[in-house]
């Protein structure tokens, strides 16, 4: 069901949407001759363009464009289909219209008219804006939504079909797109910064472009320009540029790389994205994960957080009908830490069978030894165990110890998360670690499906809603949530800068304390407190802390484990160790100095205890 009236007032909102894909290469593909009509189809073959309608909207795309294309009258002439112009609109909009009735909306798709005008050909301005005005009548009368301008690469010929759009279809929002060059030019050399600007002045609704290449360059070349333009923006690449395959022109990029590029350029604000030649139902279905995956995470344009959130103002974006509860009163482990008590925590894995009673038992012997807190990870590197919500669960009620949750987008759709985290706010727990996971593929089970709806932006903002009392559907839930919100952040990560933006997203999400990945390197984890001081990212951090174990151990983790780096010195101090006793004393007393040297840096202290350890990670904490 459609949530506006008209277009034109979804226009007023900064609603996101998926437009569909490719048309005439999908006709192409299922059949239908090169050197045909491929808009005659509407009439000859009307079940083949409904079911290519039925596969988009299936597929999660929100505007279907008509076959319509290339149905003007010099176009038309050439397969001497002229005399049935009008009518090939007006079935095409309608076909489009059945299919889409109050689930989706209708473009009426226009392109060029393949012809020169004047000066360098003999059809006048006059006589182009008669045939686009004919084409553009009849796709009104049809019922489309809105009017689209497709792969115009004459600034010139696009005006007259603006033109055109507004004395045939007078009221309906015109979408304009240009077609651009790999090296961010029209064909004429025109930079495309400049006639995209050319677009905004003659006022029409949205610009962008479409067609000739991938989204990689149209990404490159509109990044820097969305600050200059003042309308909305969309976008329709290619499945990249094709290849000539065994005679055949195949386009060669992949759906998931659609649907990346989908999700980067819903970030930076394009609204509405889709695809031209090249992409099929399939690549549509992709980005649609990815358009989902934008909604969730909504920074700036929908559900986020601005910079005041960290003053303590929630964003305009987000009207909560219930009080918050405050942080300090939603668990011990959020009252400790707002109070600048430090903290501490032990990590404790699920079993990897359905017997929870040795990770029961060590729960109580670290509550008995002054732990804060028991983590339990969620799957580590993709692992199979026992469910970490139930073993949170378990160890709450049985060792009366808080437990730390890990949460990751990897196994669940969106759905499923905001039941999940319902359910823990139902059962009493109350800290959750909101992280992404790591991919199946790192795991014994590499074939296995990783859902990631959302990433760990996308999942702390949904949780934080919830604490606002508002589900994924903006309705009211009651009493809200009392989750106490963390993340992870990795220090060390090999790319600095894109850590910190996608921690300061997070934050901006709504994370109110973070627990790092194992850090061996003191003056990384003091450049990473430095760097989040100047930026005003203050949120609590607690340091995680991994005593190693042997020699073997920290090269396995420098190798294998995502995320963690060892500097060479402590590998080589692990080295050292003459035997298995030695090397552990080694572990835990590099880990203990690693703790001291961090003090009052720190709200506290995250502890790893290698292979079930308990002894380790109480040694560290100076607990043992």
């Amino acid at each position: 069901m459609l949530q506006h009236s008209t277009f034109s007032a979804l226009l007023q909102t900064n609603t996101k949407l998926l437009m569909d894909g490719a048309t005439g290469t999908e006709l192409y593909n299922r059949g239908m001759f090169i050197n045909r009509c491929f808009e005659e189809a509407n009439l000859s073959n009307p079940e083949l363009i409904l079911q290519l309608h039925r596969e988009y909207l299936d597929a999660g795309a929100q505007v279907l464009s008509t076959n319509s294309w290339g149905a003007n009258y010099p176009k038309l002439c050439k397969h001497n289909f002229h005399d049935r112009l009008r009518e090939m609109n007006l079935q095409a909009a309608q076909l489009a219209r059945k299919v889409a009735q109050d689930k989706a909306w209708v473009a009426g798709s226009v392109g060029p008219l393949g012809i020169q005008l004047e000066p360098f050909g003999p059809t006048s301005y006059e006589e182009a804006r008669a045939y686009f005005r004919a084409q553009i009548g009849a796709l009104q009368e049809g019922g489309v939504d809105l009017i689209s301008l497709e792969t115009f690469t004459d600034l010139s010929e696009m005006q007259q079909a603006i033109l055109a759009a507004r004395e045939a279809a007078p009221g309906l929002p015109i979408m304009a797109y240009l077609s651009m060059t790999p090296e961010g030019r029209l064909p004429t050399g025109t930079p495309i910064g400049s006639a995209l600007q050319k677009l905004g002045d003659w006022k029409v609704d949205v610009i962008g472009l479409n067609c000739s290449v991938g989204p990689q360059p149209m990404f490159t070349q509109l990044e820097p320009l969305l600050a200059q333009l003042s309308c909305p923006i969309a976008v329709r690449p290619n499945a990249g540029l094709p290849r000539l395959v065994e005679g055949r022109h195949i386009y060669m990029s992949s759906p998931e790389y659609l649907a990346h590029f989908a999700g980067e350029f819903y970030r930076v604000g394009v609204r509405f994205v889709g695809g031209c030649c090249g992409t099929s139902p399939v690549h549509i279905r992709a980005m649609a994960n990815a358009g989902r995956h934008a909604a969730a995470m909504s920074r700036p344009h929908a559900v986020s957080f601005s910079e005041s959130k960290r003053s303590g103002e929630k964003s305009a974006a987000i009207v909560s009908p219930v009080e918050e509860v405050p942080f300090r009163e939603r668990s011990q482990w959020s009252r400790k830490i707002a109070e600048g008590e430090p903290v501490s925590s032990v990590e404790l894995l699920p079993p990897a069978g359905a017997d929870p009673t040795k990770v029961i038992e060590q729960s109580r012997l670290l509550k008995e030894a002054g732990v804060d807190a028991i983590n339990i990870p969620d799957g580590p590197r993709a692992s199979a165990r026992m469910s970490a919500l139930l073993t949170a669960v378990m160890i709450e009620a049985q060792a009366g110890i808080e437990t730390v949750l890990h949460y990751t987008c990897r196994d669940r759709n969106l759905l499923g998360m905001q039941s999940d985290l319902l359910g823990a706010q139902a059962i009493g727990l109350r800290n959750m670690l909101l992280i992404t996971g790591d991919p199946p593929k790192l795991g014994a089970y590499p074939d296995a499906t990783g859902v990631f709806d959302v990433d760990a932006i996308g999942l702390t903002n949904m949780a934080y809603r919830l604490n606002c009392g508002i589900d994924l559907g903006e309705r009211a839930i009651g009493k809200p949530c009392s989750l106490s919100l963390g993340v992870g952040v990795n220090p060390v990560h090999r790319d600095f800068q894109y850590e910190m933006d996608r921690f300061a997203w997070k934050v901006d999400a709504g994370a109110e304390w973070a627990i790092t990945q194992p850090v061996f390197d003191i003056s990384a984890l003091e450049r990473f407190l430095e760097y989040i001081e100047k930026k005003n990212i203050r949120i609590p951090i607690i340091a995680g802390i991994w005593p190693l174990v042997s020699h073997r151990n920290a090269v396995f983790m420098n190798n294998e484990v995502p995320g963690v780096v060892i500097p060479p010195d402590i590998i080589e101090r692990m080295a050292q160790a003459q035997d298995a006793e030695s090397a552990k004393r080694a572990g835990v007393e590099i880990a203990r100095q690693m703790v001291e040297a961090l003090g009052s840096s720190v709200a506290g202290i995250q502890v790893s205890a290698p292979f079930g350890r308990i002894d380790l990670a109480l040694a560290v904490l100076g607990k043992g």
